[in-house]
């Protein structure tokens, strides 16, 4: 499973890197960048989004017939279940696309952004891999150390962590990648910030400071998605409504958004709040402009249009053959 991951991280790195680097360079913001960079996934991943709703909205016009068949076949449940197959496939309407394949899609992007905000150096100031090993290698050889003396584990040296401790071995790395590069660090590190709280410093679960904010505003984020998505579906199925998974699934994003930015640096959290906010701006532009009323209707002008295209190619075949 690992070494899946890293090749997915690793093939998509340069779409997100690529991108991220020029709204960097753009905007002197890392913040911003990420945020730039987080809509235009939303922008490219929109046509999935309202697929999603029109599916969703033709499972709301075949509910009526769906609860038909299973009220008929009451007492045999796998003719219903075949029944209702057989009814979704006249109707060409793919229940997996409800699900599966937009989770994998958004799984997909976000390990690859994850990989991004892990590599701030590569991604963002474009360090060569010989410049960032060489920044590891003095850092590491000295953590260690410490981490030994103090008879602690040695220090996982990624990015974050060298944004994190560099301050502490300036002339060491000044000697080994030159002014230059230095100070461009030092200046990324500055703007690696977010309400002034430092995005490489992960939020501390026992110690209650101003960081427990990004991880309460993910949540918060989160819940207010959720919510919204329960009202929705509450409005136009409310039989599903009432299962009691369904309020369970609207708490469990905002739990999971609480629980993971506890557990990742705050520039990760960062991300997670600003893709919730996007996602429920979308939402909201997605019901109002493919309301639920709106597709159906669309679906059933559609429909006759087809209907009526098929009664005249019958038509006409009939007449040439009676020529």
């Amino acid at each position: 499973m690992a070494g899946i991951y890293e090749g997915i991280r690793a093939i998509l790195l340069p779409f997100f890197s690529i991108p991220l680097s020029w709204f960097y360079d753009w905007t002197g913001s890392y913040v911003l960048a990420i945020f730039l960079l987080t809509l235009v996934i939303r922008l490219f991943l929109l046509p999935v989004s309202i697929k999603q709703q029109k599916n969703s909205a033709k499972q709301t016009r075949l509910n009526a017939k769906v609860n038909r068949i299973r009220q008929k076949y009451a007492n045999n449940p796998q003719k219903a279940q075949q029944e209702i197959q057989e009814l979704y496939q006249r109707e060409g309407f793919g229940a997996a696309n409800m699900g599966c394949m937009p989770m994998m899609i958004q799984m997909i992007v976000m390990i690859g952004l994850y990989g991004v905000m892990y590599k701030p150096l590569s991604s963002v100031l474009r360090f060569s891999d010989e410049k960032i090993t060489a920044i590891k290698s003095v850092m590491q050889t000295a953590l260690d150390a410490a981490a030994k003396n103090s008879k602690r584990g040695s220090v996982d040296m990624h990015e974050i962590n060298i944004l994190k401790n560099y301050k502490d071995f300036t002339a060491e790395l000044t000697e080994e990648i030159g002014a230059e590069s230095l100070n461009e660090l030092a200046e990324f590190s500055e703007k690696f910030t977010f309400l002034g709280l430092d995005l490489s410093v992960t939020p501390d679960k026992g110690n209650f400071n101003a960081y427990w904010l990004i991880p309460i505003l993910a949540c918060a984020t989160a819940l207010l998605s959720s919510i919204y998505l329960y009202l929705k579906q509450r409005k136009q199925n409310p039989e599903m409504a009432k299962n009691p998974a369904m309020g369970c699934m609207t708490l469990m994003s905002p739990l999971m958004s609480l629980i993971f930015t506890f557990m990742f640096p705050t520039g990760v959290g960062v991300y997670w709040i600003i893709s919730n906010i996007l996602s429920f701006v979308q939402q909201i532009g997605i019901s109002i402009f493919y309301s639920p009323k709106k597709v159906i209707a669309q679906q059933m002008v559609d429909e006759t249009v087809v209907r009526r295209s098929k009664e005249n190619t019958t038509k006409l075949r009939v007449e040439n053959e009676k020529k």
